[in-house]
């Protein structure tokens, strides 16, 4: 099969090789796919990169989200699941998700878990659905783990970005009375707005402080937020004690800009704030479930919609990757066999 790998870490024109690999084959408890979509997410260029671990393989094939079909399947594997179109979450990690596994979704076939080929709704294509594995998954988990948001005022910080894209389309399916997003710029506010968002408000413009809470507020009537979804909890977390309602929730899955917060603790004590640390990749097999369950539901009610920054041919990841680490995608980097 051709597929796309490295045997050491480094800048992707650098370690990236297309070629060819033997056909992978299914194990026991395991489908075999004909990959038709695979997504690149920010976690797959950090990890070619050796930002978050170190090699656990002589050669790596990398990306974990990704969609196509089922082609064949292992013993205790129902065979009615050959011709399934599925998506696929948590391909290139190891089993208990916290390290970098040796396959991934960047090649003509894959051979995973069955749990982890997701069936995909009909009315879902190939390309979106390379985009759920991470996103929307990350994005229905920080949103929706601590319980509905039917009739809440909901904060979503980085609107334009991939996740935050969903999870303003998944609150807004959920019920949320008001979404209200922050953004770096025009072209942003207006993804996010096109998203469902009522307001968007310019961080990049404001700074991260008193005229952005003030800004924040303005634009949710006056009110403070029920629920934030978060993408950069070193820059938002003392600002939050300030816009949540008390019992308010944080639920983060980043925070790039200060790896290492310094965190005002009575704040967000006394207002009894939680803080929902979100790892989309380690979590118990029956949550998987229930996530990928979650988002299935918005896809089938036609609810969800990733937005696409571009399509790249397998021979071209090493320009997908330069895409995703330049940081001006509109959306989410999808591979096509």
């Amino acid at each position: 099969m051709k597929a796309v790998s490295y045997t050491r870490h480094g800048p992707a024109a650098e370690v990236l090789e297309f070629g060819d690999l033997p056909d992978p084959a299914p194990a026991d408890g395991e489908v075999l796919i004909k990959v038709a979509t695979s997504g690149v997410n920010p976690s797959d260029v950090k990890a070619r990169a050796g930002y978050l671990w170190p090699m656990t393989a002589p050669r790596t094939i990398p990306h974990s989200d990704g969609a196509g079909v089922i082609e064949a399947v292992g013993n205790g594997v129902d065979p009615a699941r050959v011709g399934e179109r599925v998506w696929t979450y948590n391909v290139n990690r190891t089993t208990d998700g916290l390290g970098q596994g040796a396959i991934g979704t960047a090649a003509e076939y894959v051979a995973i878990r069955a749990a982890q080929a997701v069936p995909l709704p009909d009315r879902t294509g190939f390309v979106a659905a390379a985009a759920l594995g991470v996103p929307a998954m990350t994005a229905h988990a920080a949103l929706l783990t601590d319980g509905p948001v039917d009739g809440m005022t909901i904060l979503v910080t980085g609107g334009a970005g991939a996740v935050g894209s969903l999870a303003i389309q998944i609150a807004k399916w959920a019920g949320a009375a008001r979404i209200v997003t922050t953004v770096s710029s025009d072209a942003k506010a207006r993804v996010a707005l096109e998203d469902g968002a009522a307001a968007a408000v310019n961080y990049r413009e404001l700074g991260i402080g008193d005229e952005l809470r003030d800004a924040l507020l303005d634009a949710n009537g006056g009110q403070k937020f029920d629920r934030m979804v978060d993408v950069d909890f070193g820059a938002y977390v003392n600002l939050s004690a300030q816009v949540l309602h008390h019992g308010g929730v944080i639920g983060t899955y980043a925070s790039m800009s200060e790896p290492k917060p310094t965190v005002d603790f009575y704040p967000l004590m006394m207002n009894n704030i939680t803080i929902r640390m979100v790892e989309v990749y380690a979590q118990a097999p029956a949550r998987f479930a229930d996530i990928y369950n979650g988002v299935n539901r918005v896809l089938e009610d036609g609810a969800l919609a990733p937005r696409i920054d571009g399509t790249y041919a397998l021979f071209e990841a090493v320009a997908a990757h330069e895409r995703v680490e330049s940081g001006g995608q509109l959306g989410n980097v999808i591979i096509e066999n």
